[in-house]
């Protein structure tokens, strides 16, 4: 059997997607949470400038400040990003490695 670079491609990028499709709804969880957790704070702003309490240089700053707020919260997802990524990778890179064994063996 000769190494086919075309089929352990394929190979790669199924074994990266089904680990990516996996580790998805981890992902997409933390990022619900960190919005979630903005949303009274959200409401709020938004109620005081509709009940003219506030002006939109005042809701401006606000929103500046759950901006900064929103992305430390979203620090946390993008580590479990990151960790996803590398476990795509790490995938993708084993069935390389694999494929490349089982030629050598047959060579």
């Amino acid at each position: 059997m000769a190494f086919d670079i075309g089929a352990t491609l394929e190979d790669m990028l199924s074994a990266a997607g089904n680990v990516l499709n996996k580790e998805a709804p981890k992902v997409k969880k933390c990022l619900r949470a960190a919005m979630e957790a903005e949303k009274d704070a959200l409401a709020e702003i938004a109620k005081a400038r509709l009940d003219d309490e506030i002006t939109d240089e005042d809701m401006q700053k606000q929103i500046a400040d759950e901006k900064d707020a929103l992305r430390a919260a979203l620090l946390v997802c993008q580590v479990k990003s990151k960790v996803a990524m590398q476990k795509a990778v790490n995938a993708a890179a084993d069935v390389f490695s694999n494929a490349v064994k089982a030629a050598l063996k047959v060579i």
